[in-house]
Parts: structure tokens; sequence; C-alpha cells
């Protein structure tokens, strides 16, 4: 039994490919080659040998072209972008075993009865291997040429491949934020909009359903008419929704007197460390979630008086939480509902939420804060699309 070579030629789309002993060898299995009984053993190895130079071969050239086609087609690709997030997709035996299954390697190839049985989805490794032998027996019957070589390739499998990873990009549990931001400052305009929209209707999608969630947004919204029109509206959305997931949510459960007192003292340690913290970092959205940005905001600007007093008026009175931590601890059981009450009472704001919907208040909000760290990101977005996604973040969606 042989390799079809005029099938090969035709899944190819060379017609006049004369290296017909290359496509064997490339197409030939080990697993075939030792149940090959005209083969002695000596033989046997020699053939698998061959095989597997041509797979090392079209594994080593086709890098450098996915290389080469990425470095000219992103003049803006960075390094982290380039050797760990596309390049690896593109270079992925996953990918790979997807380029083979599109010229029909399976049934093109020759193996083995042990592989035979197998269903498909199980030879992912063999299939992309055996894709790479096959580059390499195209590269060498093109005489070694880059050129052919490389507008084979780039036509038939990379262009597609990177433009389904620009295009089709969502947003998934699975992928992290430096995802997106490389991404974003590789794309031209018209893709990292699409992404940038497709980023902010699933962050809306998460809070569609729950009304109760919908107010606390809307809550955000009309606190945000208050204040100095000077300040940008989408960052004093996100201040508003930070501020109550700190004095709203994490002080009334850090300062309730029938929980531990470990996580209370690191909330009042904020106070001491607010004071140090300078007026431009008012508005960061911390990753890290840290309570002493919010204090400095409300300490140093005058967006919210009433809150202001209160909360220098709580810094007076806490015992130092580092210092004293039983005196903190005693102050805390007799004063800590008092307070979490009056602070409530000042954000106007119901602050019963489930622990559903409070993990759906932290992804909401960790979602947008990566969709405004993606607008500062991306390269020449046309003017209308940042000021409709800036517009509409931390808002209800109608």
């Amino acid at each position: 039994m042989s390799v079809n070579i005029e099938a090969v030629k035709n899944a190819i789309g060379i017609a006049d490919f004369n290296r017909t002993d290359l496509l064997e060898i490339a197409l030939t299995h080990p697993s075939h080659i030792y149940e090959n009984q005209n083969l002695n053993r000596q033989q046997q190895v020699q053939q698998e040998r061959e095989y597997r130079r041509l797979a090392i071969l079209g594994d080593g050239i086709f890098n450098a072209l996915v290389i080469d086609y990425l470095y000219h087609r992103f003049p803006n690709l960075n390094q982290g972008a380039l050797t760990n997030n596309w390049k690896n997709s593109l270079l992925s035996r996953k990918k790979l075993s997807e380029f083979a299954r599109k010229l029909n390697l399976r049934q093109l190839c020759l193996l083995g009865g042990s592989e035979i049985r197998k269903d498909e989805s199980e030879q992912v490794e063999l299939l992309g291997e055996m894709f790479e032998a096959l580059f390499a027996a195209i590269y060498l019957g093109f005489e070694r040429d880059f050129s052919p070589s490389r507008d084979w390739i780039v036509e038939r499998f990379i262009k597609k491949a990177v433009d389904e990873l620009s295009k089709d990009t969502q947003l998934t549990e699975e992928q992290v934020p430096e995802d997106y931001l490389q991404a974003v400052d590789v794309m031209n305009p018209d893709e990292a909009a699409k992404l940038l929209w497709q980023m902010k209707e699933k962050a809306d999608a998460l809070v569609a359903e729950d009304e109760k969630l919908k107010q606390l947004l809307t809550w955000v919204h009309e606190k945000s008419l208050l204040v100095d029109s000077s300040y940008k509206p989408m960052k004093v959305r996100a201040f508003y929704l930070t501020l109550f997931r700190v004095l709203g949510l994490a002080f009334a459960r850090n300062f309730d007197p029938t929980r531990g007192g470990a996580s209370a003292r690191q909330f009042a340690l904020s106070f001491n460390r607010a004071s140090s913290l300078a007026l431009d970092i008012a508005f960061i959205l911390n990753s890290k979630f840290d309570p002493a940005n919010v204090i400095v905001s409300i300490f140093a600007l005058d967006l919210e008086p009433e809150l202001k007093q209160a909360l220098q008026q709580l810094q007076a009175e806490l015992p130092d939480p580092d210092k004293q931590r039983e005196r903190f601890e005693e102050w805390r059981q007799t004063n800590g509902q008092t307070w979490v009450d009056k602070i409530r009472n000042i954000l106007g704001h119901d602050l019963q939420f489930s622990k559903p919907q409070k993990k759906l208040l932290q992804q909401y909000y960790d979602e947008n804060k990566l969709l405004m760290e993606c607008l500062n990101k991306a390269r020449d977005l046309p003017p209308e699309v940042v000021e409709n996604i800036e517009a509409t973040l931390f808002l209800p969606k109608d």
C-alpha cells in the first residue's frame, strides 16, 4: 500500500509537485512503518528517522514563518504577545491538527492498525506532527525557497487563522486581562472596536436580569450627576461603585461585631495609610480593591461632605488596630454595629446583597475596569467609539 499521490497533490493545491518521494515519507506514519513486513528492522528505523527529520524541519520553518508574518502584519506587536499569545496559539498542536484536518490528512496518510482504530479527536499530536512533516516536504519540493513556501502556508492557513484570532476573540473566564490589553494593542481600529463592544455587552449582561444590581447602578449614576462636571463621568461612576463596595459592603461586613476581627483590623489600618496617599490616585481603580484609595478620595475631595465628616470622626475614635489590638476589638464589639448603621444611612442605599449578587457585582466591576484599560490601550480608535463606550460604562442597561 502506498500514499495516493494524486489525491495529495489535489489537497495541497500543487498539481505540478514532483517530489513525490517526500510526500510518501511525510504521510507514512511510524505506526504503519513498523507493521510493514516488506521492510527489515534497519529499513523501518531508517524510514521513521526520515519522517521525524521532516517533522522537525517543518516545525522550525513553520515557526519562523509565523513570527515573520506576525512581525510584518502587526508593527506594534510587543514581545509578550509575539512570544506567548499569538505565536503559541498558531503553533499549538491543536491548531496544526486543525490545519491537517482541512487537508484531510487522516484519510490521505498511511496509519498502523492501532492508530486507524482511534477516533480523530484522539490524534491531535499525530496530525499536528504530520502537518509539519508535510510542510517540510513542500518546502524541500520548492528547493528550499522560502518565498513560495511562505506564500503557500500564509494563504492557505496563517492569514485566516490570524484573522480569526483578531476578529473572533471572545471574553472568557480562562483569559487574563493581559490577553485583551495585548490584543487591542495590535488590532486595527475596526477589530479593536468590535472586541471592545463585545466586552461591553458581556459586562452589561452580567447584571441585566438582576433588578437589585440595576438599582445600585442607578444610584451610582444619580450620585455621579451631583459631582463637579470637571471630572470624567465614567470615572466618577466607577468611583461611586467602588465606594459602595468598600463602605457599603466591606465596611459593614468587617465591622459587624458578630464576625471575626482580623479583617476589621486590616480595614481600619486603611485610615492610617490613607493619610499618606496622594491626591492623584483618588480615582485609581486598584485591582487589589484597596479601601485606602476610596478613603483618601473622600478625605481629599469634596464629593461627599457628610461622609467625609463621618469618616474623620470614625478615624478619631478608632483605637490603633495594629498596636492596640485588644482595645480595637473591644471598641468594635461595642460600637461596630452603630457605625455600620451610620454609614448605611449616609449612603442611603440598601446594603443587603446575596453572595451570588456580590459575586456578580465583583465580576461586573472587574470587567468594566478591564474595558477602561483597553480603551486607553487601543490605538487610533474612532472618537465616537470611545465616547459611546465611556458614556455607558457603569450604567444600567435599558
